[in-house]
């Protein structure tokens, strides 16, 4: 009886944890901040089972609540969880100097960027004066089939890996120039490994083009990718492409050998 009690206390508290997780992932870019009522909706849950998760995060500093407008937002414990985070990260600590060198060395917007199943999480982004209309805030996420970053990540994934990745996403059309065709996606993939960076133009948005390199661990595994963002006029110039894929692969290089990546 005392067993089947605290299996029971066990599986109440996993699915309140699950809840609480559930109503903090509800924020996101197009939802930065809510009200009670709308992560109810959203969710599916009832209104006084998100009040009571609201009040415990509000209480613990992971939300804050606008008490004019009653709109909750994401707390500065958030923040501070976020960091602990990013300085436990390798990849993170080894590609922040090489971001910001090739930002301002080359007057282009720098990115670092990890993938998360379908999509590419940035995670440090960094821009010289005349190119902070590119610049992308931490966290935001992109998808992979037509972002540069996400592109040369499936292009050293396994064969197998990659084309699962693409068949269950989106592939939608973000400009009339997005490739969402699987096979000429693959083609574009193929590209990307026989030249060693992946060059992209008016895909994502129109005007602009990125080149990436991959990042590899010490198991030869893609386990992010850096990348630098200009215009796309800039980028259409011949001796332009080849100067910024040449440093983007040598940062990505140095990134990777800090992370016991040796090539072959």
């Amino acid at each position: 009886m005392i067993k089947s009690l605290e299996e029971n206390q066990r599986g109440s508290n996993m699915k309140s944890l699950v809840k609480t997780l559930a109503i903090l992932s509800s924020f996101d870019e197009q939802n930065p901040s809510q009200r009670t009522s709308d992560i109810a909706e959203r969710l599916q849950m009832n209104i006084s089972t998100v009040s009571r998760h609201l009040n415990t995060m509000l209480d613990w500093g992971f939300l804050e609540r606008d008490e004019y407008t009653g709109y909750y937002f994401p707390g500065p414990e958030i923040v501070a969880l976020a960091g602990r985070s990013l300085q436990a990260n390798d990849v993170y600590r080894h590609a922040f100097p090489e971001v910001h060198r090739l930002s301002h060395q080359f007057h282009v917007c720098g990115h670092m960027a990890v993938p998360q199943e379908r999509e590419i999480i940035h995670l440090i982004s960094s821009c010289s004066q005349n190119s902070t209309d590119l610049l992308i805030p931490m966290g935001h996420r992109h998808p992979m089939h037509c972002s540069a970053m996400g592109r040369v990540i499936l292009a050293y994934l396994p064969p197998i890996q990659s084309q699962a990745i693409l068949k269950s996403s989106d592939l939608k059309k973000y400009t009339f120039g997005t490739k969402n065709d699987i096979s000429e996606i693959n083609q574009e993939l193929i590209l990307t490994r026989q030249r060693g960076y992946c060059k992209l133009i008016n895909e994502l948005a129109e005007g602009t083009g990125s080149i990436a390199a991959p990042i590899f661990n010490r198991n030869r595994e893609p386990v992010a990718s850096v990348s630098v963002s200009m215009s796309a006029r800039s980028l259409s110039k011949m001796e332009r492409e080849e100067e910024l894929a040449k440093a983007v692969i040598t940062s990505a290089g140095r990134i990777s050998s800090k992370l016991g990546y040796y090539p072959k």
